[in-house]
């Protein structure tokens, strides 16, 4: 199928699809891995790693981009031959090789930060027929990949990604909600930035609360990794509690979109601050991994991880000493203690 082809027969396809398919999140925690192919081209091999490991979902994250944080235009990033699993058939492709390995696949459409310096959260417009304007342009774009999401029988769906400034627009997200749920028959959630997620107020109209999980839960300090450990956990304390209350008062588990740390010493501090570099601490991304299950994997009202990030060629990115990937380092080993141990399976 090529690229024209799909995107003139989609719109029909998942209509009809979606009408009959309705999917609701596993029982368990999802064993999810946020799958970062830009610029490298995926082959099944990668996929068949990720199932190794024991997990259960893979996240795809296609793009979209706006000049302006205030301007009501929101332009999709469909690839280039650099980075091919950005474009349609690209994801197409990388879904079907998940599904060959039996892996689920979820889609996070996402607004890169903009290109006049903002941030995605800072989304600000002037005025009533800007909004409209913009959420004209931002449903193209998040109903394009609900399309193809269904074309590719994918199992979950977030309507968007750290939008903070566009929530209390419950209207307008009721009827992007409404209209994604039209074309996809998947679960559906919102990816809520760490310190936000309290202020949507339209959880109920999802099937999962999602979070992006980059929490500061403080610095462990010294001693053994127990010791290290035990202090995360005391740090992620308060943190489970709201968590916890805001399932309870809406009905919905929550799940965490995105969760993950950098191997080096500032990981646990500033965990969203992507620009912070400390020096290597392969062993402290180890503890932070080790804590955030120690935390959640078995509360009944948690529905999973997907760990920032797995990526084709690791050693290829040349800070892979102090990146995010757990690949190689001691916090995969967590990782796969976890997600592949009869002992720590959730029923």
């Amino acid at each position: 199928m090529n690229r024209r082809s799909f995107l003139s027969g989609s719109s029909a396809l998942a209509l009809a699809c979606a009408a009959c398919r309705k999917v609701q999140p596993i029982a368990g925690p999802q064993r999810g891995i946020a799958f970062d192919s830009f610029e490298a081209t995926p082959r099944r091999s990668h996929f068949e790693e990720i199932r190794e490991l024991g997990a259960t979902h893979v996240a795809f994250f296609p793009f979209a981009y706006m000049r302006s944080h205030t301007e009501p235009l929101v332009l999709r990033y469909e690839g280039t031959d650099l980075d091919w699993s950005l474009t349609d058939q690209g994801l197409l492709s990388m879904g079907a090789m998940a599904r060959e390995v039996d892996l689920n696949v979820v889609i996070i459409p996402t607004l890169a930060d903009f290109t006049d310096g903002h941030w995605r959260g800072e989304v600000r417009m002037a005025d009533e027929a800007s909004w409209a304007a913009w959420f004209r342009s931002y449903r193209e774009f998040v109903i394009h990949y609900a399309e193809l999401a269904e074309a590719m029988t994918a199992k979950g769906f977030s309507v968007g990604t750290e939008l903070r400034e566009t929530v209390n627009r419950e209207d307008d997200w009721r009827i992007t909600i409404a209209q994604v749920r039209q074309r996809f028959g998947g679960w559906l959630t919102y990816a809520a930035n760490w310190d936000d997620y309290e202020s949507v107020p339209w959880w109920t109209q999802l099937d999962l609360i999602g979070v992006q999980a980059y929490f500061e839960v403080g610095n462990p300090g010294g001693g053994s990794a127990a010791a290290q450990v035990g202090a995360l956990v005391r740090g992620w304390a308060p943190i489970r509690e709201r968590l916890a209350r805001l399932s309870e008062a809406t009905g919905k588990r929550v799940l965490f979109t995105e969760i993950g740390y950098k191997s080096h010493t500032e990981s646990t501090t500033f965990p969203w601050n992507w620009e912070i570099e400390g020096a290597p601490d392969p062993g402290l991304q180890a503890v932070a991994y080790e804590a955030a299950f120690k935390v959640f994997w078995n509360q009944p009202w948690f529905a999973g991880f997907y760990w920032w990030k797995w990526r084709p060629d690791p050693a290829a990115d040349e800070d892979y000493e102090r990146d995010f990937t757990p690949q190689g380092k001691l916090a995969e080993q967590v990782l796969r203690q976890y997600y592949s141990t009869a002992a720590h399976s959730h029923p």
